[in-house]
């Protein structure tokens, strides 16, 4: 796996162990992780995000967020783990958003169960004039 420290802006594609979700890793800006996902977040493939995102909430990394723009079905199971992750994060003093970008699947799961860390919009903000600061790290 990636060194979940290195700080680029480039793509790393995380393998796939189930083959209906692809997760892709991102370091736009240092402190600042993105985890595009791909596919179904159902029961088979939550722990596989999970397995993912911990290490990134547990390293130096003060925001994390997830993109959902291009998840094409999400469970309660994939709700839960959202929810733990976010709960995670809150404990580890990091800032977790999801972002449901175009997705109308996930806008309306949102919409009627919300986690309280939605934030539509902020990964199309991710030139660093948007993206909010880290907590600890003055703007």
């Amino acid at each position: 796996m990636s060194d979940v420290r290195h700080t680029d802006s480039r793509s790393r594609p995380i393998p796939d162990a189930v083959g209906e979700l692809r997760l892709h890793v991102r370091r736009p800006a240092p402190g600042t992780a993105v985890i595009e996902v791909a596919g179904e977040l159902d029961l088979n493939t939550a722990p596989r995000l999970a397995e993912v995102v911990e290490p990134r909430i547990r390293s130096m990394v003060g925001v994390v967020i997830i993109d959902l723009g291009r998840t094409t079905f999400l469970a309660v199971s994939g709700l839960r783990t959202l929810h733990r992750l976010h709960t995670l994060a809150r404990e580890h003093d990091v800032d977790f958003y999801l972002d449901p970008a175009e997705s109308r699947l996930v806008r309306r799961v949102l919409e009627l169960l919300p986690l309280g860390c939605e934030r539509p919009g902020i990964t199309e903000s991710l030139d660093g004039t948007r993206l909010p600061a880290p907590r600890g790290i003055p703007t």
